[in-house]
């Protein structure tokens, strides 16, 4: 079944009653096909990008002679990548039924349902996962025999700090990296479909 941008925007046009104009439907047609293919790419180079950051951080941890961290770490980067791929596919499966219209409103609605649980993930996951990573890059270190003979409820104490610690600045950078890689995209399809709606309402 052919399932090409060009003819996803095609039907959505025709069936898109109350934007009936030639020109506003070209218009908007050739508009909204650039934005989403804009996304797309851009969506596929910021995921892809994750596999040559493993690739380095392996080869650096492991110079320093942490293989085991090296493979964790890059065991992780993998498993983020793979799962961005799943989430992205998602949006891959959205199709214009009544509306062109609708399908930027249900783009939308996807794209804020992917940040929010890359948020929780930032928030959650990433404490889980570095803190067995920080356990192997000081294993039998001084710092780390230090930190053996304190008190139980001390230990605790100073490894959930670290893990709020940690999903504060994982939540942030998360936040941040898709302001600038993506914050222009957004109020792009944003305006379009506050266009559309003004355009309906007339």
């Amino acid at each position: 079944m052919e399932r090409s941008i060009e003819n996803i925007w095609k039907k959505g046009f025709e069936a898109e009653e109350k934007l009936s104009a030639p020109a506003v439907s070209n218009l908007y047609e050739r508009k909204s096909t650039l934005l989403i293919e804009q996304i797309k790419r851009t969506t596929r180079k910021d995921n892809f990008s994750l596999i040559p950051v493993g690739a380095v951080i392996f080869g650096i941890l492991v110079f320093m002679g942490k293989v085991i961290l090296g493979f964790y770490v890059a065991a992780l980067i993998t498993a983020l990548c793979f799962l961005n791929q799943r989430k992205l596919k998602e949006l891959e499966m959205l199709d214009v039924k009544n509306s062109t219209y609708d399908y930027l409103l249900n783009y939308r609605n996807q794209i804020k349902s992917i940040m929010k649980f890359s948020t929780r993930l930032m928030g959650v996951g990433l404490p889980l996962v570095s803190i067995p990573a920080y356990w192997l890059f000081f294993k039998d270190s001084a710092i780390m025999n230090k930190f053996e003979q304190l008190d139980l409820a001390l230990e605790l104490l100073i490894v959930t700090g670290m893990a709020a610690l940690l999903s504060i600045l994982g939540i942030l950078a998360y936040r941040v990296s898709t302001a600038v890689i993506y914050g222009e995209l957004l109020v792009r399809l944003e305006s379009t479909i506050e266009d559309m709606e003004e355009l309906m309402k007339a």
